[in-house]
């Protein structure tokens, strides 16, 4: 998990966890596959996590939506609730700078490492686009072990993006940034992890 998770420098972390017991190795296993289908899905985070959230949609750098699993440098187009960045149409960037899969006998694990990124449909701009500052990331990790999944979200240097061009994103991500670091994006990732769990812990039935 250390070499995983980034180290944390500065800033807010964040920790989300959701863990599910089998009765067998066998249904965990096959646990482990349809939850790594459903992290890899980006498109279908919004329905997994079963409360108003975040609504993420894994594009092209034409901003073109790709039905397809998650793979390493895609770019994952954000439409938060409450307000938008103002230069993106409203809309915050990430790019997937990490993917790690194990799979060791009786331990498994999948993760993808996230990282703001500037909106790739704009070349012409290169400031980063999320409201938090480059250094952030934002890792999901499914793991398991024997007859256990553990579903982690780290969120590490969580900093409010404020060194924009335009003055108008900055305050947006300041208010928006600020309310991340003190507990306001807790209830999305924590809703999206129980939403992870949730889609798998009937298997054993």
């Amino acid at each position: 998990m250390k070499n995983i998770i980034p180290t944390q420098k500065e800033g807010n972390k964040l920790n989300c966890f959701e863990s599910v017991e089998f009765s067998n190795t066998e249904t965990a296993n096959q646990a482990f596959i349809k939850a790594a289908y459903n992290l890899l899905s980006i498109n279908d985070w919004h329905s997994i996590t079963e409360v108003p959230a975040a609504v993420f949609q894994l594009v092209d750098s034409n901003g073109v939506l790709l039905k397809r699993p998650l793979q390493l440098h895609d770019y994952i187009r954000i439409d938060i609730p409450g307000p938008g960045l103002p230069r993106t149409e409203g809309y915050d960037w990430v790019n997937v700078i990490h993917m790690e899969s194990k799979n060791m006998n009786e331990f498994k694990i999948l993760s993808i490492s996230l990282k703001p990124c500037p909106d790739p449909t704009d070349h012409d701009n290169k400031d980063t686009a999320h409201f938090f500052e480059g250094i952030a990331t934002s890792t999901l990790i499914l793991e398991q072990r024997t007859n256990s999944l553990l579903f982690q979200y780290a969120g590490r240097n969580e900093i409010p993006n404020t060194e924009n061009h335009k003055i108008i994103d900055n305050i947006r991500n300041f208010i928006v940034g600020a309310g991340a670091a003190i507990g306001a994006s807790y209830p999305q990732w924590k809703a999206l992890i129980k939403g992870f769990a949730n889609q798998v812990k009937d298997l054993d039935q």
